[in-house]
């Protein structure tokens, strides 16, 4: 049995998913893994509270096993530092927003967390896209983990597949469908709406942000396909170096004459050579796919991957909840392989 603190960064939707989910599979996780995964302190803007303490530093410990979601009583005073110093090790599981210019606020939480010891599993893109092969080298320096499973493709395994199913196989190129919104949106336009009723449906249902610039225009794909590449292939790519185009404004007569041409559309983050020893490039855009491609009928919110390799030819995963539950359960699972190890 070993017990793993974690202290969480962010309390949005992501964070608030993953909390609920940590109390509900705790004893499931004591009795199958061994692992006593224990909350112990929540910093968001509004200040911090601590679920409980070594009695230290942070005395007395405010314990909540009730609802924390309105919780008035976070605590300015209590930084993620002081937590982090508090309990000496364990996991920082980063959900604040993602900023894909500067990696902030998570690229300073990641960094911290590393420098005082603590292994990291992120819902967060941003610190990751702006700083890949920095942070590499100090978890790598500190002998620690940087997990990333909850921002590349939510529950979909994306990472696994790649890192651990495919070793030994030389991955030859990578295409995927990483954002729900964006798919949703072309799949209801395949049904019959124009891209403006689709995106606002989309809206509608919690499926597209108020702003969903981010994903129309291509970004959130190709901010997750540069993870994957970078964990994957050991690239150190970042978003200045990707062709993005998106599918904002897209006709029906774009959507139609793909029809009749008994082909699919799709938007990609593709990864590719161009030969052996030529460097490896990576492109966003609409995808014209045969209707027999692994990925053709990925439609609604879902997701997919799919690896070209050397040796176990093409596989390809797909699914996976895409929402704030399943990047909280990506993230679940990668605290687990933290620690983990089937004997």
């Amino acid at each position: 049995m070993e017990k793993v603190n974690i202290v969480m960064v962010g309390f949005g939707r992501v964070g608030q998913a993953f909390f609920d989910l940590l109390q509900s599979k705790y004893d499931y996780c004591r009795r199958r893994y061994g692992l006593f995964l224990e909350p112990r302190g929540i910093v968001r803007k509004k200040g911090s509270i601590l679920l409980s303490s070594t009695q230290r530093v942070l005395s007395p410990s405010y314990f909540a096993t009730d609802d924390l979601h309105d919780l008035a009583e976070w605590i300015p005073a209590i930084t993620l530092a002081d937590l982090l110093d508090e309990f000496g090790s364990g996991v920082l599981v980063e959900c604040t927003p993602t900023d894909l210019k500067t990696g902030e606020p998570g690229l300073s939480h990641i960094k911290m967390a590393l420098e005082k010891g603590w292994h990291v599993a992120t819902a967060s893109k941003g610190a990751l896209v702006v700083q890949s092969s920095q942070l590499k080298s100090l978890a790598k320096e500190k002998n620690l983990l940087i997990k990333a499973s909850g921002a590349t493709a939510a529950a979909l395994p994306a990472l696994d597949l790649g890192l651990y199913s495919l070793a030994g196989a030389e991955i030859l190129a990578i295409e995927a469908i990483l954002n729900g919104t964006t798919n949703y949106i072309l799949t209801r336009m395949a049904e019959g709406f124009t891209y403006k009723k689709a995106l606002e449906e989309a809206q509608q249902k919690g499926i597209a942000e108020p702003d969903p610039s981010l994903d129309v225009e291509g970004w959130d794909t190709a901010a997750k396909i540069v993870l994957i590449a970078n964990q994957v292939l050991g690239t150190d790519f970042n978003l200045g170096d990707v062709q993005v185009r998106g599918i904002q404004g897209i006709s029906r007569e774009v959507i139609e004459k793909a029809r009749k041409l008994n082909k699919v559309l799709k938007l990609f983050g593709k990864c590719y050579r161009e030969g052996s020893d030529s460097p490896w490039k990576i492109e966003v855009g609409l995808a014209l796919l045969d209707d027999d491609h692994p990925l053709a009928r990925i439609n609604g919110t879902n997701k997919g991957i799919i690896f070209y390799t050397d040796t176990m030819g093409w596989v390809a995963t797909s699914g996976g909840k895409s929402d704030p539950r399943g990047a909280a359960a990506a993230m679940l699972k990668d605290i687990i392989s933290i620690y983990w190890r089937n004997t």
